[in-house]
């Protein structure tokens, strides 16, 4: 076989040594073709080794976080995460143990207030109130106003209360800090214990664990708290519950349990610890302006006379007070915007297929409480409204010595709290549905929805709290200065400085050679202490890991004039809160005092009247007589028989009525027949049509006047003839010299007319009560001539003896 030579490729014999073209020796390609049979033979088919061995999977920081998370402690968890909870329950109990006027038999036992109560208090998280459903209700008496028969009321729809009770927030917060601190500490001393593990994210992850355990005991108690009461079910928004719950709850642990870590990491970021010291400022002069806002309203409640009936909680078995104690900061936040010049305001809208709609608001503010007090009531608001001002100034310009910047940015922080508050301070209640009445009343089936909503103008606020805020941080330093403190308004060492940077030296730094050693300090002269900035303590501070300070020591103790300005900051809180509430009791005793003169002057001789409200009572008993006589003069004395003179204004004459009494009515008005379905209720009325005096008679009344009025009102508000129910006054009162009870109400009748309707009813000697009631078109007669009308018929009631 040939084959070719290695160097020139000339062919040649195999058996061929040298080349028959370049005569060089073939030695090279035969050795090589001599060496390829003698190769040892190719491996097994195995798989060739790995080049490592795979390390083991490595979680991601999430995965790591969240494993740290749930194998952690959550013992002590629970038990930071009881304390919110408990307080809520132990609310709910404290709200559901009156039985708010029930009988033995109570419609709503104690499990459904509890439930009921729960839904309440769960409103300070973000929880809701709305009720659906159906009610059946009687109509009192078995008739309608209109005299047809009606055995029951049949309401369909749905309601929310827009609600949040501020006491129990505070209150939930405080609690929740309560059990993170405890459970601080118990973190602080394990890291301290020999193996342990300081630092991290272990602040983090126990904060976590708390909020969840939080959160989900609330949700258990919102789901909880929805019961169904006679038809109608109640639901208290569980979910929004639970993320109120998670938000406040992630905010408070991780502001307490997380704060080392957050202090290393806003070291690092000037503008992040300037925004929490800010924020740190404002919620203690949040704090010190609700605390003293709620006491002045609270001293100025404490005053008012008649409390409960102004409340209406007569037959709730409540105090008022117990009430106002559960408002008291969103009563505090109505008494700073006051303050302040905002207006508290109050408005009712509503309107039904058949009567159509109508709206109604008011305002309180600076000028009506003029109106209804004295100058210093406006002056005792007005100082309150400036300690608080003053309050956030002087701190901001105290714990912020130098920085303008953080001042005003503490300033904002806490604007921003006043603001929602102020929003969230309100009360609110939404309704829509329908109704019908069964028994052939005539009106079919009625539908309509309404609102109602109270609490102070929002835009207001934020109005007048710009002008007041702004203008007390800005002169705050200045007036510091003028008490002598100094350094308000100067430059001082800025915190924030990142760890390991040193603090820029004096132009020429002293040096203290006699001074002794530093004991434990290292002794090399190179050595360069670490700083690291007190980014929560007072500013300017500095301390280093080695023991040797620059700058100012963070242990000195704090100078005299730091302790002056907070003693002289809460003695002049304290001297504004009283001038305010001072100025509340002025305002009391001065109207007692214009109660009494008016009361004076417009009974007579009866005694002094003190507002109330009410429809007439349904008499019963009584027959229908004949057509009185009526004279222009004389009268019966009250009850003995004898005549006397009665001073009769022009334009009336006195009304003599077989029932065994008499008064003075407008010259023309006659006697209108009894209703049959209205027995004892007596009508006197002209030729108008609309106004008219109604004398209700019931003899041998088992029950005071007051109370009366008080039972008849729950069945006005409800009555479909009576729209847009609103009382002006409802108290007791004497007449004559005998217990009785004014009422005075407004309310829309079918024909969307505004009726304004004065009742004044007593006892007589013989036992039977008398309810002298005018009822008038608000649109007909001019403003007073109402009024007017009925105390001259009360001026001039008489009973005449048989």
């Amino acid at each position: 076989m040939a084959s070719y030579c290695p160097h020139c490729g000339a062919p040649a014999p195999d058996e061929a040594r040298f080349c028959m073209k370049c005569g060089r020796e073939r030695v090279a390609e035969v050795e090589v073709e001599a060496e390829v049979p003698t190769a040892p033979p190719p491996a097994p088919a195995t798989p060739p080794p790995p080049a490592h061995l795979p390390g083991p999977v490595t979680p991601s920081p999430v995965g790591a976080f969240l494993g740290r998370t749930f194998r952690g402690d959550w013992a002590g968890a629970v038990q930071a995460a009881l304390w919110p909870l408990v307080l809520l329950l132990v609310g709910a109990v404290a709200l559901a143990a009156p039985s708010y006027g029930q009988d033995d038999e109570a419609v709503v036992g104690f499990v459904d207030r509890l439930r009921v109560s729960l839904a309440l208090v769960l409103q300070s998280v973000g929880g809701g109130f709305e009720l659906s459903g159906h009610e059946r209700r009687p109509v009192f008496g078995g008739t309608t106003d209109l005299g047809s028969d009606s055995s029951d009321q049949v309401l369909q729809g749905t309601a929310s209360l827009h609600f949040v009770p501020l006491t129990v927030t505070a209150l939930w917060i405080v609690a929740l800090l309560i059990g993170v601190r405890v459970l601080r500490n118990r973190i602080r001393l394990r890291a301290a214990a020999p193996g342990g593990v300081r630092g991290g994210t272990a602040g983090f992850e126990a904060a976590v664990r708390v909020t969840l355990l939080v959160t989900a005991g609330v949700l258990a108690l919102a789901l909880f708290a929805q019961p169904e009461i006679e038809g109608v079910e109640i639901s208290s928004s569980p979910v929004l519950a639970a993320l109120g719950a998670l938000l406040l709850g992630l905010a408070v642990s991780c502001g307490v349990l997380h704060r080392d870590d957050l202090a290393h990491r806003m070291a690092a970021h000037p503008g992040a610890g300037a925004v929490a010291r800010a924020a740190g400022t404002a919620l203690r002069a949040l704090v010190v302006v609700l605390v003293l806002c709620s006491l002045v309203a609270f001293i100025s409640l404490t005053q008012v006379d008649d409390l409960a009936e102004l409340a209406d909680l007569d037959d709730a078995d409540v105090s008022p007070l117990l009430v106002a104690l559960f408002l008291l900061p969103n009563l505090a936040v109505t008494a700073l915007g006051i303050g302040w010049g905002a207006s508290a305001e109050a408005s009712v809208s509503g309107g039904s297929s058949m009567y159509g709609g109508s709206q109604e608001s008011g305002s309180f503010g600076l000028s009506e409480l003029g109106d209804v007090t004295n100058d210093w009531a406006i002056v005792g608001a007005l100082a309150l409204g400036l300690g608080c001002a003053l309050t956030i100034g002087v701190l901001a310009a105290r714990r912020h010595a130098g920085r303008r910047g953080e001042q005003f940015l503490a300033a904002g922080v806490f604007f921003g709290f006043v603001l929602l508050l102020a929003a969230c301070s309100g009360f609110g209640v939404e309704a829509s549905g329908a109704g019908g009445s069964g028994g052939g009343s005539g009106f079919g089936g009625v539908s309509g929805n309404g609102t109602v909503e109270t609490g102070i103008g929002v835009p207001e606020v934020l109005l007048f709290g710009l002008l007041w805020i702004g203008a007390a941080t800005f002169l705050a330093p200045f007036l510091l200065q003028m008490v002598g403190q100094r350094g308000a308004t100067g430059g001082g060492p800025v915190a924030g400085v990142p760890v390991g940077a040193p603090a820029a030296p004096p132009a020429a730094p002293p040096v203290a050679p006699t001074a002794p050693p530093v004991p434990g300090a290292p002794q090399d002269p190179s050595y360069t202490p670490t700083l690291v900035p007190a980014a929560f303590h007072e500013p300017g501070a500095f301390h280093d890991s080695g023991a040797v300070h620059l700058g100012q020591p963070s242990a000195a103790p704090k100078s005299r004039g730091s302790a002056g300005i907070w003693v002289a900051t809460v003695a002049g809180a304290l001297v504004i809160g009283g001038g305010a509430a001072a100025g509340i009791l002025l305002w009391q005793n001065g109207g007692d005092d214009d109660k009494t003169n008016s009361a004076a002057k417009g009974a007579g001789a009866s005694a002094s009247q003190s507002p109330s409200q009410g429809p007439s009572p349904v008499a019963s008993g009584a027959t229908e007589s004949p057509e009185p006589s009526s004279s222009g003069g004389d009268g019966g004395s009250g009850g003995s028989g004898d005549l006397g003179v009665v001073n009769v204004p022009d334009g009336s004459e006195i009304m003599m009525d077989p029932e065994g009494f008499s008064f003075a009515a407008p010259v023309g008005w006659r006697r209108e027949p009894v209703d049959p379905q209205r027995p004892g209720q007596i009508t006197y009325a002209g030729s108008t049509g609309r106004e008219e005096f109604l004398v209700g008679v019931v003899t041998d009344a088992p029950y005071t006047s007051y109370e009366n009025f008080i039972n008849i009102e729950k069945h006005t508000k409800s009555a479909p003839d009576k729209s847009d129910y609103q009382r002006i006054r409802l108290e007791r009162n004497t007449f004559q010299g005998r217990s009785g009870a004014i009422w005075e109400y407004t309310y829309t009748d079918e024909s969307d007319r505004t009726i304004h309707a004065i009742d004044q009813s007593y006892i007589a000697d013989n036992g039977t009560e008398y309810a002298i009631q005018f009822s008038w078109r608000e649109d007909f007669l001019a403003a007073g001539e109402g009024a007017k009308t009925h105390q001259t018929a009360l001026d001039t009631w008489r009973l005449i003896s048989d």
